[in-house]
């Protein structure tokens, strides 16, 4: 596995170096920036800084912008290795590799991997960049346990690498990006808790929240990194988490190789 995964590594941080557009980096930038900025012009101006009772009450929290800015930064971070990860077999099929791909006897586990190790260097640089706006923006900080952050990570990364499997299914099975990844990025701004609680919402629309692993992430995150909260204060956190990403990893590799063969018959006959 470890060569597919090099190999891989190295191929895409060449394209990114040579090749890859830079308005795509600076959109994903500005992206979460106007989410920050969003955020505290409603709650400077519209809410004149005075938060509902139920907001408090929802969020364990009446700091909205700290609220509103983290939740701006996972979601923009979640958006991007999605992408990165879930595009990568659906590109190899327009750029005419794919069949070449799928015929050599490389793990393909190592190739997503790859994809997302890559993919993650520039998603970090993304995520450092608008935490650094959002310090500018009122976003308070408050970490007690420096591990619990770095193990949240780990685990919010496995869970978006195991939905990234299941949504490049969906890409390949319909031969579509657009549509299929920006269905699941509204549906995701809406009931993750990016920006308000989900309890906000009907019912019927609030589960959907407990299907999405970025909903523990981004709470957990809120949790530690501006309540001071340990690891062992959001265990049930990672423990649906990982859940989810344990079940969505299961489904993702079914659901992907299924979608080779599938993509091989209709492409090449």
């Amino acid at each position: 596995m470890w060569l597919p995964f090099s190999a891989t590594f190295k191929r895409n941080f060449i394209v990114m170096k040579r090749a890859y557009p830079w308005s795509f980096f600076i959109g994903h930038i500005l992206s979460g920036a106007y989410i920050v900025f969003f955020a505290y012009l409603s709650y400077t101006f519209v809410f004149n800084k005075d938060m509902d009772t139920r907001f408090t009450a929802y969020a364990g929290t009446n700091d909205y912008l700290s609220y509103v800015i983290l939740g701006g930064v996972f979601f923009s971070f979640a958006v991007s290795m999605l992408m990165i990860v879930s595009r990568s077999i659906i590109s190899e099929l327009r750029e005419g590799t794919l069949e070449a791909l799928l015929l050599t006897p490389s793990s393909r586990k190592g190739y997503f991997l790859g994809t997302m190790s890559q993919g993650l260097t520039r998603a970090g640089i993304e995520l450092l960049s608008i935490l650094v706006i959002g310090f500018f923006f009122g976003l308070q900080m408050a970490i007690q346990d420096p591990i619990a952050v770095i193990i949240l990570f780990i685990i919010l990364l496995f869970s978006l690498f195991s939905q990234a499997l299941v949504l490049g299914a969906f890409m390949l099975y319909f031969r579509d990006t657009y549509i299929t990844q920006n269905t699941l990025f509204v549906l995701m701004g809406l009931v993750c808790g990016v920006t308000f609680p989900a309890a906000y919402l009907p019912n019927y629309v609030e589960w959907l929240s407990y299907c999405m692993p970025l909903t523990y992430g981004i709470d957990a995150f809120r949790m530690v990194m501006t309540e001071g909260e340990t690891l062992a204060g959001i265990q049930f956190n990672l423990f649906y988490m990982m859940a989810a990403g344990i079940l969505y990893l299961v489904i993702g590799s079914i659901a992907i190789k299924r979608m080779e063969y599938v993509v091989l018959e209709k492409h090449f006959g």
